[in-house]
């Protein structure tokens, strides 16, 4: 497989005042067709929320959706009977599967939230919506890879219902 570097400044932006995000693959009103995912991985997303701001309720249906919460809180409310804040440092996993609506939004005052969010094509159509959350131990190994998510579970990585497996690591710079 050919390796391909994307700098950071080559991604796509939206700015609506309230949100800041970069695309690495096409979303929303960013299009190019050169970067519209690879293979099943389609979203990755890294957004700032403002305060008291955020995603009203909207529906998914057929997608892994992972969240990686960076900086601040991240508040979820769900069809599924749902709701919680996702802190600093801590995965949350929503299975669309036949279809699901959330919101996500930033319950601070005056901190902004940070987050990663994956989308990734499940590997087949349908079955019930599920979630599952997890808070990252606080010391982890440097310049090391953590498996958080995988379609086949080991590890204390979350299941997901995707071909798929994703580590998170701290790098240092090089």
């Amino acid at each position: 497989m050919k390796t391909i570097k994307r700098p950071a400044t080559a991604r796509g932006r939206t700015e609506l005042g309230w949100l800041h995000s970069f695309h690495t693959f096409s979303f929303g009103e960013y299009r190019d067709p050169a970067h519209m995912g690879f293979r099943a991985l389609r979203v990755i997303n890294d957004d700032v929320v403002e305060p008291g701001k955020g995603f009203g309720t909207h529906g998914h249906r057929d997608a892994e959706i992972l969240s990686y919460v960076l900086e601040g809180r991240l508040e979820h409310k769900d069809s599924m009977g749902n709701g919680s804040i996702i802190e600093t440092g801590s995965l949350q996993y929503m299975s669309a599967g036949n279809g699901v609506t959330h919101s996500e939004f930033n319950p601070s005052r005056d901190a902004r939230v940070h987050f990663l969010q994956i989308w990734i094509l499940p590997e087949g159509s349908g079955g019930e919506p599920r979630y599952a959350e997890k808070q990252l131990p606080t010391e982890a190994k440097p310049n090391s890879l953590t498996l958080v998510f995988s379609g086949r579970p080991r590890d204390g990585a979350i299941g997901i219902r995707a071909d798929a497996d994703v580590f998170l690591g701290r790098l240092d710079p090089g």
